[in-house]
């Protein structure tokens, strides 16, 4: 049995480094012929962000009377190369007017699109702007800047003369990029104190490239975060070119990029790469803005029609040679749901506040008994310490497991439940894919009135998250928490009051894609919370002013990624991290109550602008294939947002008790939101009796309800139980008469 169990594990083990060891290259898919004048001999190909609009650089024009355009086209099905309409036809003539261009050859647009850059490989950098961002139509040429780039500042890497080739910015256009080719290869840097102002520039890194090939450099493009480059090569026989890929462990830093390998340009369906005298020279390149589509174009030479653009599938966001996991969405999303934890707490423990200050004349402040039982060794012990911290000599709380007396109970400390449902989306910038949240949580407390204006209390909350990136790799978070809160409210003067939160999280997270665990990572937190609150508001509703102040530090564990199935070569190892979040509120409240048959009627709600004060967060991994420390950041998104919550909620003079809360967080910066529902239900005790409604999650989801009640010195208690979860019907009552002698 172990010479098989061994047998197993070499094969188990080989078959792993197989797939480690695959080769990433692009799939050939399809081609659009531009040869007849559609556009000849194009040189670069971009599209627009939503990719309904391709555009294309002509190097020369078919004979000599012809003007050199920059054309504009639109799909009818985004980025995809067969529905170009030609007939849709816009363009921009490049080599005459202000500022002409000979020989153009690469051009990038501005973050807004409202900026076009041109250049040719001889001195020329031409600027365009335009009145509709990404559109041709009414486009405006800029005067010259003056600047002969050939000799700009004098590159030391490039031997003091750069013919470029290509032209790039980073994400914010503080830098620019010229690729320079023919007897000095490499890259060469400009910082731009003034971003998409060519004119501000001063000389930056420089990356040599001639220790890697010998054939003319002719693009260069970037990955959406700026840690992978590509840099694709021509040549004016033919000869077989490739892509070659660096990483950069700083984005946009090329004195760090690392070269990782590099793939050979293939242009047809059936294509061996080893000849392109069919097939024209390869110029331009670019992706589509999720990473899974490369383009390449061609154009002529020796007498063959080749002016085409080509379209290929990627099997992985930006996978050639390389496949590497969406790190900054999936941090982005662990971030989130860290932030998500303490915005959930504090949500649920304020609107006790709240409650307590709606009833704040009762004796008993029992607003329900659902307990949350969890069987899980780590989570009990928690829960067992925060019962034990508030003495249960005082009172009796019920559980089918425990026979207690009723007898003696104490109305000092009052218990309350709240669940909270949840779901939304965030995360949708520039550089990071949206993830969709779904959160669920129970959170169960008691607290004690100290005089008639003080309380203070502790409660334990549950919480699940289930978040799901919206991008290719089909990657989920399943995460849980548990989360303790100490609070307290105090009168400031006689007209305010303040609320304050303390609160510790333990943190868990499982990472999978495509339903495959792929990596596990602990988490630890401490935040606190505070508002001022008046007394009493205005008007019939009660308006009230709120201000509220919320800061945490969250730590989390290192942690292996191994990637998806199919992109398995993407080990990550990353680094633990530590961070802090925290945000200000500033809005109204208000509470309207009225008398009912046999009770009272609250409405309540509230708005607030929430500021987010959550800094960029920078983080690091290494990948297994290079083993070089990454540095990359999670920059703040979210910073304005608007929260709104209304309600009602139910109190009979029998004692039981019900309310339902809804929230909106809507983000006004990238369109984010978040959509709670939190719920509330239960009954305050009989002075002689007790109801509870125990809810057990991790135990088949299993439900018990539970009264007790003291008849002449005997404790009644009635119980059943019931699986939510269970196929089979699984349910049942008893009667318990019991008493302490």
């Amino acid at each position: 049995m172990k010479i098989i169990k061994l047998l197993l594990l070499i094969v188990v083990l080989t078959s792993k480094f197989t797939i480690l060891n695959a080769e990433v290259k692009p799939t050939f898919n399809k081609e659009f012929d531009l040869t007849g004048g559609v556009v000849d001999h194009p040189a670069d190909v971009k599209f627009s962000p939503d990719g309904k609009k391709v555009f294309l650089l002509e190097f020369s024009s078919g004979n000599d009377t012809s003007d050199v355009e920059l054309i504009q086209f639109t799909l009818t099905t985004p980025f995809d190369i067969s529905s170009i309409d030609t007939s849709t036809k816009v363009s921009i003539i490049v080599d005459a007017g202000v500022d002409p261009l000979v020989g153009p050859e690469g051009f990038t647009f501005g973050n807004d699109g409202k900026k076009v850059f041109i250049i040719d490989f001889n001195r020329k950098l031409q600027v365009n702007t335009l009145e509709t961002a990404y559109d041709l139509t009414n486009a405006t040429r800029v005067a010259d800047d003056s600047i002969d780039w050939k000799n700009y500042l004098s590159p030391t890497t490039a031997g003091g003369v750069i013919e470029q080739r290509d032209i790039e910015f980073n994400n914010d256009g503080t830098k620019m990029f010229f690729i320079d080719s023919w007897s000095d290869e490499s890259v060469v840097t400009y910082n731009l104190s003034t971003p998409y102002d060519q004119t501000t520039a001063t000389l930056g890194p420089e990356l040599d490239l001639n220790d890697v090939n010998t054939r003319i450099l002719q693009d260069i493009e970037f990955d959406d975060d700026g840690t992978r480059m590509y840099i694709i090569e021509s040549h004016t026989g033919v000869v077989e070119t490739r892509t070659y890929v660096y990483k950069l462990s700083t984005p946009f830093d090329v004195s760090t990029g690392k070269y990782v390998g590099n793939s050979v340009n293939i242009f047809t369906a059936d294509g061996d790469g080893e000849s392109e005298a069919s097939q024209g020279r390869p110029l331009g390149m670019t992706f589509s803005s999720d990473g899974m589509k490369l383009y390449r174009v061609t154009y002529s030479h020796s007498g063959n029609a080749s002016d085409i653009i080509y379209e290929y599938d990627l099997s992985c966001p930006y996978g050639i040679v390389i496949c590497e996991n969406d790190t900054l969405s999936n941090t982005g999303a662990q971030i989130e749901f860290a932030k998500n934890v303490i915005r959930k707490n504090t949500s649920t423990v304020f609107k006790r506040f709240e409650w307590l200050r709606r009833n704040e004349g009762k004796k008993n402040l029992n607003s329900n008994n659902i307990n949350l039982n969890i069987y899980n060794p780590v989570l009990a012990s928690l829960k067992n310490k925060l019962k034990g911290s508030f003495n249960e000599k005082k009172y009796s709380q019920v559980s089918l497991g425990e026979k207690k007396s009723i007898k003696n109970k104490s109305n000092n400390w009052s218990y309350w439940s709240h669940g909270d449902i949840s779901f939304g989306r965030t995360g949708d910038t520039a550089t990071s894919n949206p993830s969709e949240i779904r959160v669920s949580g129970l959170m169960f407390g008691a607290d004690k009135k100290i005089d008639n204006d003080t309380f203070f209390g502790a409660a334990i909350r549950y919480g699940n998250d289930n978040i799901e990136l919206i991008s290719s790799n089909g990657l989920k978070l399943d995460t849980e928490s548990l989360t303790l809160n100490l609070y307290s409210t105090i009168p400031v003067n006689n007209n305010s009051n303040l609320n304050a939160l303390l609160g510790v999280s333990l943190l868990r997270m499982d990472q999978l894609y495509s339903s495959t665990l792929a990596g596990e990572r602990n988490g630890k937190q401490i935040f606190t919370a505070i508002n001022l609150t008046p007394e009493s508001g205005y008007g019939n509703f009660n308006i009230m002013p709120t201000v509220k102040l919320e800061y945490g530090i969250t730590q989390f564990s290192e942690y292996t990624d191994f990637g998806s199935s199919s992109t398995t070569n993407s080990i990550d190892i990353h680094e633990a991290l530590e961070f802090k979040t925290g945000s200000v509120a500033a809005g109204f409240k208000f509470d309207n109550s009225i008398e009912i048959n046999d009770g009272k009627l609250s409405r309540n709600g509230s708005l607030e602008y929430i500021n987010d004060l959550t800094p960029d967060i920078d983080y690091k991994f290494k990948n297994h294939i290079d083993n070089v420390t990454t540095h990359k950041t999670v920059h703040a998104y979210a910073i304005n947002n608007i929260k709104g919550n209304v309600g009602f909620e139910l109190l009979y003079e029998s004692g039981y008790t019900f309310a339902l809360n809804y929230e909106r967080i809507q983000g006004l910066d990238y369109g984010g939101h978040q959509d709670s529902i939190f719920f509330k239900l239960g009954h305050v005790r009989e002075e002689e009796s007790e109801f509870a409604f125990n809810y057990k999650p991790l135990n088949n989801n299993q439900m018990e309800l539970s009264y007790v009640k003291d008849v002449n010195g005997f404790d009644v208690k009635i119980n059943s139980n019931y699986s939510l979860t269970s196929k089979i019907p699984d349910y049942g009552a008893n009667i318990e008469v019991s008493s302490v002698f």
